[in-house]
């Protein structure tokens, strides 16, 4: 584990997240897309999509599972796949409704898959009722030339929606990615800790963050300040 690199409110650590979750103290909400456990793989690797290879920790749901237990009673809003068990203390499942389908799916059906789950794990969540179950949000473009840097990249839009129903606080999320849950952060003037293994993802994530505490915030309060002793 590398020391953390920090962004404005944003504490970010290369590493495995299970090495860094026991150094952490506590947070108060986790928004994360961790890896599925459905051994996804790409081989291609081109102009349009230059990542290739396997997601790491995706052959099976072990290492979500764990981290989940590492971090223990905090509400948690998790992606994830219907080809998996959800993870342990899952309340309720979410449905993102990406829209037009981009995914390939099952060639042999004739339908195209177009939503994903998202597992809500625990207690604390706040704000009205103003939503249903299913959360329709266009995605982040298939192709690198149209901005996509992650091969499961979520869109910032539907983060800002989510974390909207998280308590203050601190907000962790222990798979980053390419960093879009810091991004959402960042525009709602809200702490963030992220970890992630992958040390290209990482640097993309740093950067990602680093642009968007360069823009305006979305009209929200100013961040509480960090009290002496506190997690970062």
């Amino acid at each position: 584990m590398n020391e953390p690199v920090r962004i404005g409110d944003a504490t970010l650590y290369l590493g495995d997240c299970l090495e860094v979750l026991p150094t952490l103290g506590p947070v108060d909400a986790v928004v994360t897309d961790p890896p599925y456990g459905i051994g996804y793989s790409t081989g291609q690797r081109n102009e349009n999509t230059p990542w290739q290879g396997e997601i790491a920790g995706d052959r099976n749901t072990e290492l979500r599972d764990a981290a989940l237990a590492t971090i223990g009673d905090v509400p948690a809003l998790v992606f994830g796949s219907r080809k998996r068990l959800e993870p342990a203390g899952t309340r309720m499942v979410l449905t993102w409704d990406k829209g037009p389908a981009l995914g390939m799916g099952d060639l042999s059906l004739p339908w195209k898959p177009s939503s994903e789950e998202i597992y809500v794990i625990g207690h604390g969540f706040v704000g009205s009722r103003d939503e249903g179950d299913v959360l329709a949000c266009s995605p982040v473009q298939s192709m690198a030339k149209n901005g996509r840097v992650h091969p499961n990249e979520k869109p910032v839009a539907l983060i800002v929606r989510l974390l909207r129903k998280c308590p203050a606080g601190i907000v962790l999320d222990p798979f980053m990615g390419s960093g879009t849950t810091g991004v959402a952060c960042a525009n709602l003037g809200r702490r963030f800790v992220g970890i992630e293994i992958e040390p290209r993802y990482f640097d993309i994530a740093c950067e990602r963050i680093r642009r968007a505490y360069e823009q305006p915030r979305l009209g929200l309060p100013e961040p509480e300040p960090v009290k002496q002793g506190e997690l970062l």
